[in-house]
């Protein structure tokens, strides 16, 4: 069985790329490390089912996605609640609408938040796996566990669409710039 101080040392040298599994499914810093944290506990428990000699970041990024899965299924049930149709038709449409996660430390700008919410989960993994912690390909492909060009497949194309919706929403930005300019 793993003991406890060898998993504190296979985590501590693979915490980025869980962090990366993490926030691919959360896409918030704060509730991916929230569910790091989580997913650590819970590994620490079962590190009887881990079997030494095999991958412990593919074992445990399993772990991660799960827990991330489950709190982002928990935090869009929070956001959802029953609500009177007319107290809708009361609310003033002009109110300012709440943008989540428009913090200073936070990683990227809203515009590439959402372009990056458009990504596949596992395009997403890649892309932040390749670009952030410049990730080889065989190092993807091993801790999420598929074939390396699948990897480099996911990264060539979140690119390219990631490129394409930044450049589509700086035409309509530049678009709207120009048309209240005249």
């Amino acid at each position: 069985m793993l003991s406890e101080e060898g998993f504190a040392e296979l985590y501590q040298s693979s915490w980025q790329a869980l962090w990366c599994v993490a926030v691919s499914v959360l896409n918030d810093k704060a509730l991916a490390e929230d569910a790091l944290q989580e997913s650590a506990i819970i590994a620490l428990r079962k590190r009887g089912d881990f079997t030494p000699g095999t991958g412990f970041v593919p074992w445990m990024s399993a772990i991660v996605r799960y827990v991330a899965l489950n709190q982002s299924r928990k935090t869009a049930r929070s956001r959802t609640s029953s609500v009177d149709p007319a107290l809708l038709d009361q609310t003033n449409e002009e109110a300012p609408i709440e943008r989540r996660g428009t913090g200073s430390d936070e990683m990227f700008d809203d515009r590439v938040k959402a372009a990056l919410e458009t990504l596949s989960e596992t395009a997403r993994q890649c892309l932040l796996l390749r670009t952030i912690f410049d990730a080889p390909y065989s190092e993807i492909a091993q801790k999420l566990e598929i074939p390396e060009g699948t990897a480099m497949s996911h990264v060539h194309r979140a690119r390219r669409t990631l490129r394409d919706r930044l450049a589509g929403s700086s035409a309509t930005s530049e678009q709207h710039r120009e048309a209240n300019q005249q």
